[in-house]
This record gives C-alpha cells, sequence and structure tokens, in this order.
C-alpha cells in the first residue's frame, strides 16, 4: 500500500521503475496528493538534505520557513551521493559526512537583499570552479553504486574512478570516468548529463547505458540498455559535433585515433553481465580475459607467451577467485600457481 512518506523515495529516485509506476498512479487519484509532492520537491531542492530523516507533516513549515528567508540557501550540489560499496557480493554501506547550515537573517530592504544575492551569486559561482571535483574510486574486487540527488543512479565498476565536479547540476551534469560505470540517468534537456573520458564523451539522451573506459585500454566503449546516447571522440572539430547516436542494443566504440564503430543488435546480457556480478566473454583475447579478471578479483595474472593469441568464450559467475582460475586454467588446458595475488598461466602442452 502507497504511504506519504513513499513521495520522498519518489523524489530521491530510490524506488524501483514499478514502484514509482505505483506511486504516480498513488498521486493520480487526488490533487493533494500532487500538491504534497510539489511542496516536498521545493523543500527538498532548497535542503539538498537526502540523507536527514523526513518528517512529511514538517514540509510545510520547511517550505514558509524557505519562502521567508528563514532558512539558508544550501550547497549548490544539493547533495553528495549515496555511497554503497560492494565487494563480492557483500553490500558495506559507506558513511556521509554530515554538513553544515547556516541560517541567515533576511535584510530589512528589498534593494540590500538583490544586491547580497548578486554578489554571493559571483562570490558562489567562482568559488564552484575553484573547487576540487569530488571523487570515488573502487579498488579491485570491488564495485559501488552512486545515488544521486537528481535521481540518477551509477554502477561503478570495479578498479574505477568516478570525478564528480562541485557545481554539478547549476548548468550541465557532467562527470568524468576512468574505468567501467552503468548509468541510469534522469534525462533533463535543460540540464545534459555527459560522461567523459580520455576517448571521448557520451550524453545521455533519456537512457541507461554502460560505459568503459580503462586506462590500460585504447578505447572507450558504449553500449546502450534504454533510450539514446550521443557519442563523439575525444578529437571531434567541435564540442557539439556527434559522431555517433547509439539506440537500444548499440554498441558503439571509439579508438585512440577517434575512429568510431557501431555494431547493432549486441546482447545486453553478454554485455552488462557484470552488473549483475558475472564476467562475459565472447571471443575475446586472453588478454582481456587476464586484464578483466585481475580487476575482478585483485589478482596479478601473468601467463605463457604460448597463450596470448588464445580468444575465449567463457563466463565466471563465481565470488572465488580460486574457482575462476580452475576454470580458466581448464579451457586453456592449462596448470595455475598461486601466491597470495601473483598467479602464473603455464600450458600442460606447450604450444609449438
Amino acid at each position: 500500500m502507497t504511504e506519504p512518506s513513499d513521495l520522498l523515495r519518489l523524489i530521491e529516485g530510490t524506488c524501483s521503475p514499478d514502484e514509482a509506476a505505483a506511486i504516480q498512479a498513488w498521486i493520480a487519484q487526488d490533487p493533494r496528493r500532487a500538491a504534497l509532492l510539489d511542496e516536498l520537491r521545493a523543500v527538498w531542492r532548497l535542503t539538498g538534505d537526502t540523507v536527514r530523516s523526513w518528517d512529511i507533516g514538517e514540509a510545510g513549515e520547511r517550505l514558509r520557513e524557505a519562502r521567508d528567508g528563514r532558512l539558508a540557501r544550501p550547497d549548490p550540489f544539493p547533495a553528495r551521493p549515496r555511497v554503497l560499496t560492494v565487494s563480492h557480493g557483500a553490500p558495506d554501506p559507506a558513511p556521509v559526512a554530515p554538513r553544515a547550515w547556516r541560517v541567515v537573517a533576511p535584510p530589512a530592504r528589498v534593494a540590500a537583499l538583490l544586491a547580497l544575492a548578486l554578489a554571493g551569486t559571483v562570490v558562489w559561482r567562482l568559488r564552484l570552479s575553484a573547487a576540487p571535483p569530488r571523487e570515488y574510486a573502487t579498488a579491485r574486487g570491488q564495485r559501488s553504486e552512486l545515488s544521486f540527488p537528481d535521481g540518477s543512479r551509477v554502477l561503478l565498476g570495479v578498479a574505477s574512478r568516478l570525478r564528480v565536479p562541485r557545481h554539478y547540476g547549476v548548468r550541465e551534469r557532467a562527470v568524468e570516468l576512468e574505468g567501467e560505470a552503468y548509468f541510469v540517468v534522469r534525462h533533463d534537456p535543460r540540464h545534459p548529463f555527459r560522461v567523459r573520458t580520455r576517448h571521448g564523451t557520451t550524453e545521455d539522451l533519456g537512457t541507461a547505458f554502460d560505459v568503459r573506459a580503462y586506462g590500460q585500454e585504447q578505447y572507450l566503449q558504449v553500449v546502450v540498455a534504454a533510450g539514446r546516447v550521443a557519442l563523439r571522440g575525444a578529437r571531434a572539430g567541435s564540442a557539439d559535433s556527434v559522431a555517433l547516436t547509439l539506440h537500444p542494443r548499440d554498441r558503439g566504440v571509439i579508438d585512440a585515433r577517434g575512429n568510431a564503430t557501431t555494431t547493432s543488435g549486441v546482447s545486453l546480457q553478454h554485455y552488462l553481465a557484470w552488473t549483475r556480478g558475472t564476467l562475459a566473454f565472447d571471443n575475446a583475447p586472453l588478454s582481456s580475459v587476464t586484464a578483466q579478471l585481475s580487476r575482478w578479483y585483485d589478482l596479478d595474472i601473468q601467463m605463457d607467451r604460448s597463450l596470448r593469441d588464445e580468444r575465449l568464450t567463457i563466463a565466471f559467475t563465481t565470488p572465488s577467485a580460486d574457482e575462476a582460475l580452475a576454470a580458466l586454467a581448464k579451457v586453456l588446458d592449462a596448470r595455475v600457481t598461486r601466491v597470495e595475488r601473483l598467479v602464473r598461466l603455464i600450458p600442460v602442452h606447450p604450444r609449438q
């Protein structure tokens, strides 16, 4: 049964698509519920506080405080993304640091208020431009889920890094990625969502998509699960030029030279398997397989030269590194030796 408190979950984007649809239907049954939702959204924008305990009954009072000037304007980045870190399937919620609030008395005259507001805006923007971005990183064998105040979500893959500027959401929503991440974006044409990587930029056109751009790999890969994505290379002549427009089940790749290719009808189950805790490879070079296994299980895998030309179609569903290595050795007809993190693959029957 839908409750008034579920409105907050809808605002924060913490409910599933099915729950969101049910809440929207519940709102449509009574205009007062829509009015309450609008009030809560107004307070949420003003306070930017997604971690405090919400009280539906206090929403109107907080809204009146804001309108009367008794509630200070918050940090322009409404709140740090919620972060949930997962290592091999074990959730480990990361603490969110509390933020300080300042209450400013309203000025006596409207003219003074306008002058202070204009001056404050200039200082505010200067401070924003100078402030370093927030950075979220995962280690090998670790993934993190981030929930942004605008309702967008990110699942950050293993050994990955996401940088979020302090002015996120003011004019645009742009992040920098090194590694792999799956984005579910709440589309807002007035504030485009962009993912910048070394080899190109991915722009949301209302969608869910996967971006892969590890520093050791000389390409940017984007796979679209839903909606559309605009993809352009880092060497594009104009900031607004679009190299590719990707649709559901499209895979776009931009290499280090700026060459762009598209493949349609790819298997989402294959490319997004990592979001469900599975590594899947289809005719992949062994070097790519071992590189991802190293990130996934926090290993340093070395192989005999005779194995480097091998290509594999294989999936790993186990959280155990030893079980994954055993499966890999069986497919390769190889022997595995392991000393802590160091792993060596040696063929049982040396290739000629």
